[in-house]
């Protein structure tokens, strides 16, 4: 009986030494039949190199000083004017399209909408308070909308009020 394992083994071992030569055969034929074919690389572009001579211009590492970067706003107009004395809001640095209503939060007579911005934070915001980048003030709030008054430049100086809704989303 201890005998069997070595019998059985050496039987396994001796049917893998059978004729190999058609293998090769094919092996062979096969590889002088297809050759692979790699297709030349592409030249690469040439460098061409280029001078900066904006020596006077702002330089695009520092971030630009404040007045530049402030409303520049004609207040001699006797027209429609945003003002410009008032505290910015949260999300004045906002555009509506980044911005989702989520629902409402309501006590007594009073309610607030709950507004989503694009980093996922949630503010609760009622009637009068101001959001998105064209001065935006929310006129109306209701269970399923928020309507909200823009003021856009008509480019002579002068503002003109748009009225745009902000619609509870689900997703």
């Amino acid at each position: 009986m201890k005998q069997l394992p070595w019998l059985v083994l050496i039987i396994a071992l001796t049917g893998c030494m059978g004729d190999r030569s058609d293998i090769e055969e094919f092996v062979t034929t096969t590889k002088a039949q297809h050759v692979a074919y790699v297709p030349p690389l592409k030249q690469p572009p040439t460098f061409e190199h280029f001078v900066y001579q904006a020596h006077l211009m702002r330089s695009p590492f520092v971030p630009p000083s404040r007045e530049l970067t402030e409303e520049v706003i004609d207040t001699t107009k006797d027209c429609l004017q945003p003002d410009l004395k008032r505290r910015k809001g949260r999300l004045e640095t906002y555009a509506l399209d980044n911005l989702k209503m989520r629902g409402t939060l309501s006590e007594k007579e009073t309610i607030w909408a709950l507004i989503e911005t694009n980093d996922g934070s949630v503010y609760r915001l009622g009637i009068g308070e101001y959001l998105g980048l064209y001065h935006g003030r929310i006129a109306k709030v209701t269970p399923q909308t928020v309507e909200i008054i823009e003021l856009i430049p008509d480019g002579s100086g002068c503002w003109a009020e748009r009225l745009s809704n902000m619609e509870l989303t689900g997703e």
